[in-house]
């Protein structure tokens, strides 16, 4: 009624024991009007009695009278008293809403992850664009059209990846926004009268609640794996300097495969890949063991010569340096040949390590006179010397018409054919660097924190630029010898090896198809 009509409704008698209240109260819900609610089951038509509905039937989904209570329950109905019901369903909707709330909050998590790999794509693979970039300006003009291919590779793959990671967010925002409808139009029917089909209203709202709370949480490996995979996209340059080639994309991954114990303790001299797709271990103690890349051990040889380091000719035949300084010439079968090489001893030569390069020169370095001889297969003195300025130490690796050297404990250097350093890379006192030629031609680099008994490889290019990390702080034994040696199974896999073990790592390298 209108605020004139108040006082004349108040002046009949009758009307006194009436409660009067604010429409605005009503529409805010501070009033809840109560109101009878009359049975309208077919058995009361031809009734002229109007009976209240004091009970709900929740297998029927609907108010019922205390006449009609007992027909539903010789059914076997549920039926419950309405006020027990509505705190009931009070009950079970707030314990939903804490659901709501705890899955919402899981959900939010998860965009915040999807957010983070997001940035890890994009920044990777613009930093990846920035090395292609910058190896473009450097060159000539007739390889900007490569660059321009390199760079449209990279969105596409990038718009592939960002386009992922954005799909699992659109649907986790719809996810929350299911939540969050659903647990509030729950609530909402709390506030309607208990009347009409409000019953069954209820029950399908709150079955909704239950069905977005039943669906899975989202993973977050899913969204990493995502990201993971943007990371292995790496621009390689080219490691011919003299060619217009800029250099490739790649899809690079490293990962452990096994690691096995060698028959000896503290017995690994160096190492070596065989043509035939194995690693030779030679050991200080006496043999050459012979492991497959699955890192099985195949056979072991030359059991009573104590092995300083060793090498293979194209040909598979097998160089060797015992620790006299000793170098001797096998057969692939591991026959002694008759051939004999001056080499400097251990009194004048001191440690020695050798190499082999792609013309089967073989080349042996001396730490004591910090030199390297060159020997021919066919024995004899040293066909000419390099003059070393700076100690060189174990291990030297061929690398074309060059010799990747390490020098002191932290520092590879790259050496030309007159000892001369061409490129040089040092790490921090803690890092032991050690490296060996891939079968790509680049430069791989382990680096070893023996007090933390960690090893990582990175891929470096001709010149010792970075160009990827390949594993990273991968945990390994902590020997007593500070010894460690890094090479390449022809099949790809890593084999690095400690006085102890051999650790060998799949690698594996897919280019990105235009």
């Amino acid at each position: 009624m209108c605020n004139p009509c108040l006082p004349k409704h108040n002046q009949w008698p009758h009307n006194l024991k009436h409660k009067v209240v604010s429409v605005e109260d009503i529409r805010e819900g501070k009033v809840v009007l109560k109101k009878k609610v009359y049975c309208q089951e077919e058995v009361h038509k031809s009734d002229d009695e109007k009976y209240v509905c004091a009970d709900v039937c929740t297998t029927c989904k609907k108010l019922i009278c205390t006449r009609c209570m007992i027909y539903h329950d010789k059914k076997g109905h549920n039926v419950q008293d309405a006020g027990d019901y509505n705190t009931s369903f009070k009950k079970g909707i707030e314990s939903l809403q804490a659901r709501g709330e705890t899955k919402a909050t899981t959900v939010k998590n998860h965009m915040t992850c999807v957010d983070n790999q997001l940035k890890r794509v994009t920044d990777h693979i613009d930093g990846e664009k920035a090395k292609i970039n910058k190896t473009c300006k450097e060159a000539i003009n007739k390889i900007k059209e490569r660059n321009v291919i390199l760079n449209k590779q990279l969105d596409t793959e990038k718009e592939i990846l960002c386009q992922s990671l954005k799909k699992m967010r659109v649907a986790d925002e719809r996810l929350v926004t299911s939540i969050e409808s659903a647990s509030e139009l729950a609530s909402n029917s709390l506030k309607a009268p208990l009347e009409g089909d409000v019953v069954a209203i209820r029950d399908s709202l709150s079955g909704d609640l239950k069905n977005v709370l039943d669906r899975d949480d989202p993973k977050k490996k899913i969204v990493s794996d995502v990201a993971d995979l943007a990371e292995e996209l790496t621009f390689t340059p080219s490691s011919h300097p003299d060619q217009l080639s800029i250099g490739e994309l790649r899809f690079v991954k490293c990962e452990s495969k096994c690691d096995v114990a060698l028959s000896k303790q503290d017995s690994m001299n160096a190492i070596a890949a065989t043509k035939n797709g194995r690693m030779a271990v030679g050991s200080r103690f006496g043999g050459i063991e012979i492991f497959s890349a699955a890192g099985k051990l195949q056979e072991t040889v030359l059991k009573d010569n104590n092995i300083r380091c060793l090498g293979f000719l194209s040909d598979n035949r097998c160089v060797v340096l015992d620790t006299d300084n000793n170098m001797s010439l096998y057969t692939s079968e591991y026959e002694k040949l008759d051939v004999t090489f001056n080499t400097l001893d251990t009194s004048k030569g001191g440690f020695t390590d050798l190499t082999v390069d792609r013309d089967d020169l073989i080349y042996v370095s001396y730490r004591k006179t910090n030199e390297i001889q060159v020997f021919s297969p066919a024995g004899g003195k040293a066909i000419r010397e390099i003059p070393c300025n700076g100690n060189i130490s174990q291990p030297i690796t061929s690398y074309g018409d060059s010799l990747i050297v390490k020098r002191y404990s932290n520092a590879i250097a790259r050496i030309d054919t007159k000892g001369d350093v061409m490129h040089e890379i040092t790490s921090s006192g803690e890092h032991s660097l050690f490296a060996c030629v891939s079968k790509g031609n680049l430069v791989l680099i382990a680096s070893v924190r023996h007090a933390e008994g960690l090893l990582n490889i990175d891929e470096y290019t001709s010149k010792l630029k970075h160009v990827k990390t390949l594993i990273s702080d991968h945990k390994i034994g902590k020997p007593e010898r500070h010894w460690y040696f890094l090479q390449q199974f022809r099949s790809g896999e890593l084999g690095f090896c400690t006085p102890e073990r051999l650790y060998i790592l799949n690698l594996s390298t897919t280019p990105l198809n235009p």
